[in-house]
């Protein structure tokens, strides 16, 4: 299934705020940088790269789910 790419931005926003919030940076730099990147490629038309950029971000965020639960599995009920 196709995921839109407004969808992935809320994902990775939300992401973002996650950690950011979680490491003690409470001034948004996290999420600032995913904006910035989503504004840098906001005027693509190529479909290949738009695919590509998208698959990228699906594997950050999936990557991001791995890393969070491989330290659970290490520290259970530690958050």
């Amino acid at each position: 299934k196709e995921v839109s790419v407004k969808k992935l931005y809320k994902d990775c926003i939300l992401l973002a705020r996650f950690y950011g919030q979680r490491s003690g940076n409470k001034d948004q730099s996290f999420a600032n940088m995913v904006r910035q990147q989503f504004k840098a490629n906001m005027n693509e038309l190529d479909d290949e790269k738009i695919k590509e950029q998208k698959e990228a971000a699906i594997r950050g965020l999936h990557n991001m789910a791995l890393l969070e639960a491989e330290k659970y599995a290490k520290n259970p009920g530690k958050k």
